[in-house]
């Protein structure tokens, strides 16, 4: 299924489980026997008013008798099928569960001709040999997932904001590298197979944390106000701080581009604009045609918020398609101006900051970005680092939301930002 699939398309939709349990100290995964003699996961279509979860739950229970908890997204597949002498979208989403109790599976549907729990290798080794190929993902992405949960790195790790400790960051990426390395290459093999077209980014090696120089700071910032009250004052002001104390960039609205263009002419201080902010619930076109009147204002670079909604729910087809037509937009101008990608990371779980850097970055977009500012939280080392690792040499990672100190900014950059989003430019410089 590609990006550039009609999105009015008629859609079927079927949620399931890759069910785990721990038995006389090994892992073991529920499998089934399909009427079709092939090897797969209890699966099943969604009823009206039900929820991908709601519907992956009930299905394992009503094919299997197995009673689980989610524990993580393993992923979507979409391919067409034809009802009636019409092409529909099926789109088929497995959830990491854990068996919530011990007892043995028995199949209860009639297209379930056996249901079973195996040891993990074993499990694997007849999937590999019967199961179905869009789904051989599966068990790299659910020891990914696993190794994940088990180190308890959404604790551990990923709720650790950039003014922690330096000593006490380090720690916990040292605890917490082995899984992110282990997610990001799960999550390109998962591309891999269920988005064949996309050309991924060739992997390169970035070790983390690097070093950050004295200057580095400075260099990174891109001052930013985007508060929606902002006046025209505001953002002359913004545009003179910029000037005085040499800014790279700053970030501001839409309808201020060709003021801060004037305010910083011959300046050498570059405009960046947002586009889809900040929610990201414009459709492709709109998002086109926001940034061809930002490209046409003078804009130098664009912030665009991808479809949240999307990714979250594993439509990397329709993010990649979202991203494409900004980059193309962006691309009739010479020199290009370039696209920043902004993901909502508190939005998302870790596999889908991973997936939606590697999206945007095989789209052609020059920057993943982690934030908007208005969700829950701002940057973490944690998203920055699986942003950086993903699209390493192929992409520049903007950290922003929530950097108010000039510690902040630097471990942020140690993790792997480029680039730093703030509204907060001026207290970052006094502290030097």
């Amino acid at each position: 299924m590609g990006a550039d699939d009609i999105v009015t398309m008629r859609v079927e939709r079927a949620a399931g489980g890759v069910v785990v349990r721990e038995r006389n100290g090994a892992r073991e995964v529920l499998l089934i026997d399909d009427q079709y003699g092939k090897v797969s996961f209890p699966k099943g279509h969604l009823e009206p008013g039900e929820s991908w979860e709601q519907a992956a739950l009930r299905e394992v229970q009503e094919e299997t008798g197995v009673i689980g908890r989610i524990a993580g997204d393993i992923g979507r597949v979409e391919y067409l099928i034809e009802r009636g002498g019409e092409p529909v979208r099926k789109q088929v989403r497995l959830f990491l569960m854990v068996a919530e109790d011990g007892s043995e599976p028995v199949h209860q549907a009639e297209e379930v001709n056996g249901a079973y729990f195996l040891p993990w290798d074993e499990a694997r080794r007849r999937h590999d040999e019967r199961g179905y190929a869009n789904w051989r993902f599966v068990f790299q992405k659910a020891e990914a997932l696993l190794a994940w949960r088990d180190g308890r790195l959404e604790e551990a790790w990923r709720a650790l904001g950039p003014d922690e400790p330096w000593d006490d960051l380090v720690a916990a990426w040292r605890e917490a590298e082995p899984a992110t390395r282990k997610l990001v290459e799960a999550c390109r093999e998962e591309l891999a197979v269920t988005f064949p077209e996309l050309p991924l980014p060739k992997p390169q090696s970035l070790q983390l944390p690097r070093e950050v120089t004295q200057a580095a700071v400075r260099a990174a910032i891109e001052s930013t106000l985007l508060k929606p009250e902002a006046s025209e004052i505001d953002v002359q002001n913004l545009c003179l701080e910029a000037i005085q104390h040499n800014l790279p960039m700053v970030c501001i609205s839409p309808r201020h581009v060709p003021l801060a263009k004037r305010a910083m002419a011959a300046s050498g201080v570059r405009v960046c604009t947002v586009i889809g902010f900040p929610h990201g619930t414009q459709s492709a076109n709109a998002m086109r045609q926001e940034a061809l009147e930002a490209v046409a204002a003078g804009a130098d670079e664009i912030d665009m918020v991808g479809p949240i909604g999307a990714l979250a729910e594993g439509g990397v087809w329709t993010y990649a398609q979202a991203v494409r037509a900004v980059v193309e937009a962006a691309r009739l101008r010479s020199p290009a101006v370039w696209v920043k990608v902004i993901l909502e990371t508190s939005a998302l779980g870790p596999d889908a900051v991973v997936k939606g850097a590697l999206v945007s970055a095989a789209v052609g977009a020059d920057f993943v970005k982690t934030s908007t500012g208005y969700h829950r939280a701002g940057a973490r080392p944690a998203d920055v680092a699986l942003m950086a690792i993903a699209v390493a040499g192929s992409a520049g990672v903007k950290a922003s939301g929530g950097i108010r100190t000039r510690a902040a900014a630097r471990n942020l950059l140690r993790f792997g930002a480029d680039r730093l989003g703030t509204s907060s430019a001026l207290k970052l410089l006094d502290e030097a």
